[in-house]
C-alpha cells in the first residue's frame, strides 16, 4: 500500500505539544482542522510569534508558538456555562455584530 493511499484513523490524527523549561516557545504538531485554522490565523496576525515550521502528510502542520499561549484550565461548571449562554442570548456573542453595535451606541 502506498503512503498516498493510506488514511490516518481518527486516533492517529493527533495533536502533540512539545516544550521544555529552557526556551520560551513550544512546537505544536496537529491534524485537527479547527486548530490548524486558528494557528494559521494567529500566524497571519502575529507572524513573528506564530511560525509555520512544516507541513506534513495528510494535512498535518507544525507551528512554533509562544509557550505562554499554551494553557490548561479548569473546565466550566454548569452554572457558569448556563450564565454565559443566557448572557449571549441577551447581549449577543462577543465580537458579533450585535455586541459591536451596542458598544458603538454606548448601550454597554
Amino acid at each position: 500500500m502506498s503512503s498516498s493511499n493510506y488514511h490516518l484513523t481518527l486516533a492517529e490524527q493527533e495533536t502533540v505539544i512539545l516544550f521544555d523549561n529552557e526556551i520560551d516557545t513550544a512546537k505544536v504538531y496537529t491534524h485537527d482542522a479547527r486548530l490548524i485554522r486558528k494557528l494559521k490565523e494567529l500566524a497571519e496576525n502575529y507572524p513573528e510569534q506564530f511560525l509555520l515550521l512544516s507541513k506534513g502528510p495528510q494535512k498535518a502542520v507544525t507551528y512554533r508558538v509562544p509557550k505562554r499561549c499554551v494553557g490548561i484550565r479548569a473546565p466550566y461548571d454548569e452554572n457558569r456555562r448556563n450564565r454565559q449562554i443566557q448572557d449571549a442570548k441577551v447581549k449577543g456573542l462577543p465580537f458579533s455584530n450585535n455586541s459591536k453595535e451596542a458598544d458603538i451606541d454606548g448601550d454597554e
